[in-house]
């Protein structure tokens, strides 16, 4: 692994200062990693952390992947700034058009989710999906270049020629939706049509991406992993898990480390069972539970889900002990119903079962990937919203230990992985043999 990382951080030493972009366009959230290159310097990757509607959150390198268009078709609000209320109130005045889970119209047919698991938004009049996409990697160009010129003094207009765009696309992807992207490169104003600019555009899949950003962060070489070490002359099988808030994708590898090597062993799996499912059961649950009680209205149950799914959900360790969704004041009382004292009691093994289909699916998944890949798998990674998840990463332990596969999580939790997986894939490109 030494030997791997001293690639990523070899000095950079091309004749000209570059910048790398990399655009992370998903479903519901979006960022940017980026890095300059100087001649004779070590590259190191930074985020942009400052976007517009942050400015009095203290940031924050994701924002929603939203877009309000009002009447006449024209993007009058988008990301981070979708959410402010002045924003809110103008679009419910002036009927503007929010836009979300909006890239769900450039995947294959073959993989739409079916309508009761992710709504099909439907596209403002006169707009197609190429111009929506345009619009929005416009919009993560203009962060980027106010970011960059905040903190880094007179050098994007040193360098805004000389940038290399890194776009990160799922996996199933292919030749239909990259000529979307490339055509919506160009309709941005990210490149022009020149065969010279768009050699500066690079299509990069999501599992390569979260690839070398485990193999940067040492996650496939953790102590966790001391019992699976990778060598750099040996071929390991390597299956990346990324569980999302909807969807929760499998992408497998074989990987040497010395030259790098990397090639897909197994078709790519994706599972709508996302961590953003475990809270939809949940408001199930509860709607059920408090049938009857004075607390079981659409209003309160809401206020209940959004608890769960910011608190309840993540500290859920044992289903031997209850949870609690606190809720209310000490005055609220429905002890028919568990509630005392304003917190909502629940049965630890009913929290557990919530998030039973989303453990089957990845395991189901990953067993068609076992069945399918040309080498055997020996290292897991999981990644993504649900790797926050202690219950969830248990029960995957287990199961993965069971089969004498080492498993496990980032550190920390890597909301930005895949953008900076981008930025290290280009890095290593340069150094290439």
């Amino acid at each position: 692994m030494t030997a791997m990382l001293s690639r990523y951080e070899q000095p950079y030493f091309g004749l000209h200062r570059k910048l790398v972009l990399a655009f992370d366009m998903g479903i519901t959230h979006s960022s940017i990693s980026y890095c300059i290159l100087d001649p004779g310097e070590v590259p190191v990757i930074r985020s942009v952390s400052r976007y517009p509607g942050q400015e009095h959150a203290g940031g924050g390198s994701k924002i929603p992947s939203l877009l309000y268009y009002n009447t006449s078709g024209i993007a009058c609000a988008i990301g981070a700034e979708t959410q402010g209320m002045d924003v809110i109130e103008r679009a419910e005045e002036e009927g503007w058009v929010k836009l979300e889970c909006w890239k769900l119209h450039l995947q294959p047919e073959a993989v739409h989710p079916p309508a009761s698991y992710i709504s099909h938004p439907s596209l403002p009049r006169g707009k197609n999906v190429i111009e929506v996409l345009g619009d929005f990697m416009q919009y993560l160009l203009r962060c980027a270049r106010t970011y960059i010129e905040e903190s880094h003094c007179n050098l994007w207009r040193l360098i805004k020629n000389h940038i290399e765009f890194v776009l990160i696309h799922p996996n199933d992807w292919k030749g239909p939706q990259q000529r979307q992207i490339w055509l919506a490169a160009v309709l941005s104003g990210l490149v022009s049509n020149t065969a010279e600019d768009m050699a500066r555009v690079h299509l990069l899949t999501e599992g390569e991406a979260k690839l070398h950003y485990c193999i940067y962060h040492s996650i496939l070489a953790s102590d966790t992993l001391s019992q699976t070490p990778i060598l750099a002359s040996d071929s390991q099988g390597i299956v990346i898990i990324d569980a999302g808030n909807w969807t929760i994708d499998l992408n497998a590898y074989s990987m040497t480390l010395s030259p790098l090597m990397i090639e897909e062993i197994a078709p790519a799996e994706r599972r709508l069972q996302g961590y953003g499912f475990v809270t939809r059961r949940a408001r199930g649950l509860l709607q059920e539970k408090l049938s009857g009680s004075c607390f079981g209205t659409p209003e309160i149950v809401l206020q209940m889900t959004d608890i769960f799914d910011m608190s309840t959900k993540l500290r859920f360790r044992n289903p031997e002990e209850s949870s609690f969704i606190k809720f209310g004041t000490i005055r609220d009382k429905d002890p028919q119903f568990d509630i005392r004292n304003g917190q909502l009691k629940l049965n630890g093994q009913d929290v557990a079962e919530l998030f039973e289909p989303s453990i089957a699916s990845i395991i189901e998944a990953f067993e068609i990937q076992r069945m399918n890949a040309s080498i055997p798998i020996t290292i897991v990674s999981f990644m993504g919203d649900f790797a926050v998840s202690d219950w969830m990463f248990t029960k995957l332990q287990e199961y993965f230990h069971s089969l004498g596969i080492a498993f496990s999580r980032p550190d920390s939790h890597c909301n930005k992985a895949v953008a900076d997986g981008a930025v290290l894939y280009y890095i290593e490109q340069l150094i290439a043999p």
